[in-house]
């Protein structure tokens, strides 16, 4: 259980961007004041290869020892859990909502995310939100992931920062959304094993470092398409401002997502395709990486099936996912790959 904890949460966040609900984004404030928000428990399978990823406390994801930084990563899999939680405090009358919960879908930058903050509803402008976030379970990276032959060691991988939302800008069905995050390795030392060994410059080390901000732009527009039905085509930008240069990195995606919410049944669809070019050669491999970056995902809930309502709980669903998302690398070392299905409940409050 302890590696499985990681699995999903590693692999859950790679690709749960492809699940979530443009419903969810246009939430809007309610007209009662009180409290509100879901709990989500599950579990399924997880496949997983990554060679920059260590784990956390729950357990391990990547592989301690690997004979050549030329290979690519091996894969993983396991049986998973799955948990997220969000909950949410209306003032009805100012139009205002406190709300702290998981946001899983950040597990991309490899960090078990919490956001706690505000919205607040305008007339005429829209929704505006703030909100810290912050890591709650620090993830653990290799310290230098390029020993070869010998056990690698962890260290802790934490972020925080800001994220600013407008939905529904001037009344529009129109949302942008900017997080920044400062990222902080806490023991930093990769290239340290090839520069004892002869193989690198000790010059050249510093353009592996991980550390660094983060930032994210995402844009997306929403189409009414049917009774319950919308269609949403969204544009994220990602730069990854970091200590080295060919660690330095601008992405850029495409999503589109359809999603059906009706009286007992609630689907979504989503795919994703995109780059990411990084600044500078990298020093080890003799050229400048670039990733394609693509995936495909897709979430259904059943309502108060047969009619359920256990322990008297009227928001009662059940749920399954299922996703894959790749991330192919011109370096074989930096390759990504993930897939995950996983069924359970749903429980709102």
């Amino acid at each position: 259980m302890r590696k499985s904890g990681f699995v999903l949460m590693f692999a859950a966040g790679i690709i749960l961007a492809l699940f979530c609900s443009p419903v969810a984004a246009f939430e809007p404030i309610p007209n009662e004041s009180g409290f509100d928000g879901f709990v989500r428990l599950g579990g399924g399978y997880s496949w997983v290869k990554s060679n920059m990823i260590a784990g956390n406390d729950l357990g391990d994801v990547g592989q301690r020892k690997i004979d050549s930084i030329k290979d690519s990563p091996d894969s993983k899999s396991d049986g998973i859990p799955q948990f997220d939680w969000n909950v949410k405090y209306t003032f009805a009358g100012t139009r205002t909502q406190l709300f702290a919960g998981s946001r899983l879908e950040d597990i991309f930058r490899f960090d078990a995310t919490t956001q706690a903050g505000v919205r607040q509803e305008f007339k005429s402008l829209g929704i505006v939100g703030a909100s810290f976030v912050f890591t709650t379970l620090p993830t653990e990276v290799w310290k230098d992931p390029y020993v070869e032959n010998d056990g690698r060691k962890k260290t802790d991988r934490t972020s925080r920062g800001i994220r600013l939302a407008w939905e529904r800008m001037f009344n529009s069905n129109f949302e942008v959304d900017y997080i920044y995050r400062n990222i902080d390795i806490d023991k930093e030392r990769s290239g340290d094993f090839l520069v004892d060994a002869g193989r690198l410059a000790a010059s050249d080390k510093d353009k592996l470092k991980r550390k660094g901000d983060a930032h994210q732009l995402k844009g997306a527009y929403f189409f009414e398409i049917g009774k319950n039905q919308l269609l949403s085509p969204q544009l994220i930008f990602d730069y990854e401002d970091l200590d080295g240069d060919a660690m330095k990195n601008y992405k850029t995606d495409f999503q589109l997502t359809y999603a059906y919410n009706g009286p007992k049944f609630a689907l979504g669809l989503n795919g994703l395709i995109g780059y990411a070019d990084y600044d500078k050669k990298n020093p080890i491999y003799g050229k400048t990486r670039d990733d394609t970056r693509y995936g495909a995902g897709a979430l259904g809930s059943w309502k108060n099936p047969f009619g359920w309502k256990p322990f008297g709980i009227d928001k009662f669903r059940l749920y399954s996912q299922v996703g894959y998302f790749v991330s192919d690398s011109n370096i074989d070392f930096y390759e990504t790959e993930i897939f995950l299905a996983t069924a359970g409940i749903w429980i709102g409050f």
